[in-house]
């Protein structure tokens, strides 16, 4: 029993071998009777893309609202304190994966 897992243990680090170097997102699962081996797929799979903090800054700007603050992640958004049109303290959205502008919130 023991020589089983071994032997699908080498099998398992061959096949991250040769898969892993193509794509990193490659999950093993050990079962007592089997190893299974796939690529990771689905919502999860590889590494996020994010654009970079000084970009949303660029986009704020670009759209003549004063940035207040520095760039967080909050919600799956980046959020930037910022001062609107009108002079008031609001909180503007960006899509961290595109860099496009969602909306504008301001505080009351």
């Amino acid at each position: 029993m023991k020589l089983r897992n071994i032997i699908a243990g080498a099998v398992a680090a061959i096949t991250i071998g040769t898969i892993g170097a193509a794509n990193a997102a490659t999950v093993v699962i050990h079962k007592p009777h089997k190893t299974i081996v796939m690529k990771e797929r689905g919502r999860f799979a590889g590494p996020r893309h994010y654009i970079a903090r000084d970009r949303v800054v660029e986009v704020v700007r670009g759209r003549n609202i004063e940035v207040l603050g520095t760039p967080y992640m909050y919600g799956g958004n980046y959020v930037v304190k910022c001062r609107d049109h009108a002079g008031r303290v609001a909180f503007c959205r960006i899509n961290p994966r595109t860099g496009a502008f969602l909306g504008i919130s301001v505080r009351l």
